[in-house]
Formats: C-alpha cells, structure tokens, sequence
C-alpha cells in the first residue's frame, strides 16, 4: 500500500512539472507571438537612441532605423552622445532621464552597471534572445555587433626594418620603432576597452597600475596619445606613427581601403593561463534605468535580434567592420560581402573579454599612472 502511495506520488510529481513545463512554454511562445501580433501597438510613438557620432548614427538610421519605423510605426530621435555623456546625463536626470536606449561597449557597460544608470529587461519580451551565443548575453538588454581591437601598423616600414608582424610585446619594443608606437589616452573610446588587454600584454596586474605602466615605459617607447580615431588616421597616414596598440580592426581596414600602406595585425594575449588572440568588444544596446518606454525598447531589441531585420543591417555591419550577434545576421553579411571573412568573429570564445568589474575598481590609479607609458 506504501508503495503505491509512494508511486502515485511521484507520477502526481511528474505530472504536475510536466504542466508547469508547458505552461512556461505556452508562455514563452504567447510572448512571441505577442510581439509579432502587436509589432504596431506602439505607433505613433517615439524612441529616443543614444548612440555614438552623428555619423554613427546616420548608419543606423538608413539600416536598422528605417526596417523598425517602416514596420512598427515608432519614430526614433537619434542622439549623438557617447557612453560617459550618457553617464553624467542619466545620473542628472535624477530617475527622469530623456534617453531610452543606448549604445555601450562591455567596458563603459560594466561601468554604468557601477553608476546605477542601466535597467534590467525582461527576456521573456525578447524572445529572440535565444539567438543569441549564450557567452554574449547581458542583463541590461542584447548585443548589437562585436569588433576585434588588435594593433594596426604600416607594411612598408615593417618591411625596411625586416621587423616581424606586431602581435605582441616583443616587437613592440623592437629599437627601430622607438618614438612611433602610438597608444590611447584615457579620453580615448578605445582607452577603457583596451587598458586591461595592454596590461595582460606585458604580465601585469589589475592592482599594480604603476608597476604595470613602468614595465610597458620601460619596454616600449611611445610616440604619444591618441583622443580620437582620427588622430589614428592622421597619424598613420602621414608616416608619423608605424604602430597603434588596441586599435579597431574596422579602422584599419578602413585605412588600407583608402591605400595608406597599413594592415592589420592579430594581438596575441595570455591571461589565466589561457591565449587569446585579440581583444573582442561586444557593443550593446542597453536599456536606460527609468525610462517610461521600457517595453517599446525591448520590442526594438527583439526586432533588431529578428531574421528579417539581419538584411536591413548588413550596411551597418560593413560600415563599421562588426559582427553580427545571430548566425542570421552573419550569414547576411557573408552573402552580401565574401571579403566580410577577414574580420568576422565566428568564435567569439576565441579572443578576450577582460574582466571590467574587477579592473574598474583600480581605475583611479590606472588614469593616473597612465601618462608614464608617454615619457
């Protein structure tokens, strides 16, 4: 009789987790559905986007940007900003901020996470997260394309010097290229992105800032400090610079296509014991903390995660040499351009993310430190 008892239990048990099973299920594709079925509730509406410079944001708008008004009905506001503005003004704002949705790298995302100025979504309202490699998703809302950072040098100096390809410290310090190696200041986008990668590059620690920079001063000698991407450009198209460190695959594409002497070149990195090569940043669109338009953000999200919108964004991927966060979109960009292979990440595992919470908290000391690398 026990036995029974015991036995009717246990398939009562079953029984009630198989219900609860489809019960999440039915849930989860109602969810889905409700975003197909009501893509238009939200007509009439508008969005605003944080994104980079005017110019960033134009490729948005004549991708993604026109896919989601033409079949939504929502308007967005483009607003050139970047992830520090987007700080201060969100933090300002007091709980009423004038932005809905932003672009973050995982580096300034880790930051803002600290600052209290990111929300949380609700995957269940963002069905095509599922897309999404498990490794890349985020709490605050999806990621919208990753880059590669490796370093960027001039072929026809490497080649007079007969110096080997710069992957790492080793050729880095090479004498000939004393006072022409180039380096972001901390002003620079590409500064709290890369720094970790840079310290890993010469063995050091989080913790040490100043050790760390005296060992990579005491190796390498710097020409000077980048601000901006154009100061890159400058530098290496007039011949000043040979070598920039932690710098975006897509901009030194961007320079080999307009016949400067440049390419790019794979950054070797070692850290816990495991070798990566380049540095990976995964930008990401992320909600604002506070906004009223919450569900109209995750339904952009969803949207922008979906199979038909990977066509409308193939410009936007090209433009800035990214790579898509779905294997739809991947496979767009590949269709559409075969020379896309050079620089899309079909592993992201492969390269490193570093560890920003943990070097965040030694960020007062590497901002001050940081100048000795230019001495």
């Amino acid at each position: 009789m026990n036995i029974l008892m015991s036995v009717s239990r246990k398939a009562a048990r079953f029984a009630l987790a198989g219900c609860v099973l489809a019960v999440t299920a039915a849930a989860f594709a109602t969810a889905a559905g409700a975003q197909e079925k009501d893509v238009r509730r939200f007509a009439g509406k508008t969005l605003t986007f944080a994104g980079y410079s005017s110019t960033f944001n134009e490729e948005w708008a004549k991708s993604f940007g026109q896919y989601f008004e033409k079949r939504t009905g929502v308007k967005i506001n483009w607003l050139p900003s970047s992830p520090s503005t987007n700080i201060t003004r969100i933090r300002a704002a007091g709980g009423s901020p004038d932005i809905d949705v932003m672009l973050m790298d995982s580096a300034n995302l880790a930051r803002g996470t600290k600052e209290g100025v990111v929300g949380t979504v609700d995957v269940a309202d963002i069905p095509n997260m599922a897309k999404v490699p498990a490794s890349l998703r985020i709490k605050a809302g999806i990621p919208s394309m990753m880059y590669r950072y490796g370093n960027c040098y001039r072929t026809d100096k490497f080649a007079e010097l007969k110096l080997g390809t710069p992957n790492a410290i080793d050729v880095w310090s090479a004498k000939p290229l004393a006072g022409r190696v180039m380096f972001p200041n901390t002003t620079a986008a590409q500064w709290l992105i890369s720094a970790p990668a840079i310290a890993k590059s010469v063995g050091g620690d989080y913790a040490d800032a100043s050790k760390t920079l005296e060992e990579l001063a005491s190796k390498v000698k710097a020409y000077g400090l980048f601000n901006s991407s154009g100061d890159v450009d400058a530098a290496m198209t007039s011949g000043d610079v040979w070598l920039t460190i932690g710098n975006n695959q897509g901009r030194c594409l961007a320079l080999k296509r307009q016949k400067v002497p440049v390419d790019y070149a794979h950054w070797s990195i070692e850290s816990d014991g495991k070798k990566y090569s380049d540095l990976i940043n995964p930008d990401n669109l992320v909600l604002v903390k506070g906004t009223p338009n919450k569900e109209i953000v995750e339904l952009f999200m969803n949207e922008f995660l979906s199979d038909d919108a990977a066509a409308a964004t193939v410009p936007l991927n090209r433009f800035i040499a990214g790579t898509p966060p779905t294997k739809a979109g991947i496979e767009k960009v590949m269709e559409a351009d075969p020379d896309a292979k050079a620089w899309i990440i079909e592993d992201p595992d492969q390269l490193f993310l570093p560890n920003y919470d943990e070097f965040l908290v030694h960020l007062r000391d590497w901002t001050t430190n940081w100048s000795k690398i230019a001495r």
